[in-house]
């Protein structure tokens, strides 16, 4: 996504915020060492971990990468239940130039949202799914 794109609806901005986050942990930087490089990190205080990821054949340091893909992603999915918990239950909202965002494309919350798009479900066609 550019940084210099510009959105003049609120709709508009949560969908680059949920498109975003599904593009940007899609892939990351440890199961992309664990699979490449045979390794878990380059930081100098890694060299015990890095060893067990040595020791893994390259069947089990896919694995692994898998794991490490799948934490990622259910992090992320975590985070935003929790914050569709906050938006329904406790009166936070998400504001774009001082109007409300809509965080339920789906009907089912932000998560939700997340969930369907890395599955490549399209944007639903109207805007609110509480609108006629």
């Amino acid at each position: 996504m550019s940084e210099n794109q510009q959105f003049s609806r609120p709709v508009d901005a949560y969908k680059a915020i949920i498109d975003q986050l599904v593009t940007e942990t899609s892939y990351g930087v440890r199961e992309r060492l664990v699979r490449e490089e045979g390794i878990c990190s380059k930081a100098p205080n890694e060299e015990a971990v890095n060893a067990f990821v040595r020791s893994l054949s390259i069947e089990q340091r896919q694995m692994l990468a898998q794991i490490l893909h799948d934490e990622r992603q259910g992090a992320i999915h975590d985070v935003l239940a929790l914050l569709t918990w906050w938006i329904s239950t406790r009166d936070v909202g998400l504001t774009f130039r001082g109007e409300p965002i809509p965080t339920e494309l789906s009907g089912e919350g932000l998560d939700g949202d997340y969930i369907g798009r890395l599955a490549d479900w399209p944007w639903p066609d109207g805007d609110d799914p509480s609108s006629p």
